[in-house]
């Protein structure tokens, strides 16, 4: 009789042992599996499961891209009426750091009218693109003043201290400096093409024009937006200047 509960209480041991081992199985992966589909950046269910294997490969790629994806938006359009505030109130803190971003755009696009295979990916810092395309040899501008130019749109960007009118005419200035540093980039890629005994020459008329326009362009800007803020009007129609 001892022997054969012996033998039982061995044989019940065993099937609680092995009970015991599938149910801390079937816990631990219900837990491996929860934590995988939180920590998991991807849907829960596979894309393209029933699509055809290039399909499903195609998808992917697709999806993958998208966070390589970037855009720069313009901050303040001057076509939306949302941003023009009612009379007797201030411009707010924000005013000089947006109009900074968007003025940067000014010079990408006097760099690219003369070199249009120059153009800064949204990745690239404005710091790099600047120093590789105007403080070349060749070009006029040192790198010391890329770098105000540079330290100033980082602070209009990043910094917490107070951006105001002041620096913003400090970049202005800088702006306009660089801007005509950009127009000798085309008579300088033209020199290396050209002979040696033919030396490129430039139009005054045409550099004139285009530096008045940079300059209009920041100026008339900057007032109408002072105008609607503080008339809570329309600005004065300043149809002689256009924009760059």
């Amino acid at each position: 009789m001892a022997e054969q509960l012996s033998g039982v209480t061995v044989v019940i041991f065993i099937a609680g042992g092995v009970l015991t081992f599938i149910i801390l199985f079937i816990f631990a992966k219900n837990q491996i599996m929860r934590f995988a589909l939180r920590s998991r950046r991807g849907p829960h269910v596979p894309i393209g499961h029933d699509a055809k294997k290039a399909y499903r490969r195609e998808i992917e790629r697709r999806i993958e891209c998208i966070p390589r994806i970037l855009y720069e938006p313009q901050l303040l359009p001057e076509s939306d009426p949302k941003y023009i505030l009612p009379p007797g109130s201030c411009l707010p803190p924000y005013y000089y750091r947006m109009r900074t971003i968007d003025d940067v755009k000014l010079l990408e696009m006097e760099i690219t009218r003369h070199e249009p295979l120059l153009l800064r990916h949204p990745s690239q810092s404005v710091r790099s693109f600047l120093i590789n395309t105007l403080a070349s040899p060749g070009h006029g501008v040192g790198q010391r003043l890329v770098h105000q130019f540079c330290d100033l749109y980082e602070h209009a960007r990043y910094d917490p201290n107070d951006f105001g009118d002041e620096e913003y005419q400090m970049f202005s200035r800088l702006l306009l400096k660089l801007t005509d540093a950009a127009k000798l980039m085309k008579p300088y890629v033209t020199s290396r093409k050209s002979s040696p005994s033919r030396t490129p020459m430039r139009k005054p008329s045409e550099d004139s024009i285009t530096r008045d326009r940079v300059r209009n362009h920041l100026d008339v800007k900057r007032e109408d937006e002072v105008y609607n803020v503080i008339a809570g009007g329309h600005p004065p129609d300043n149809t002689e200047t256009t924009p760059v």
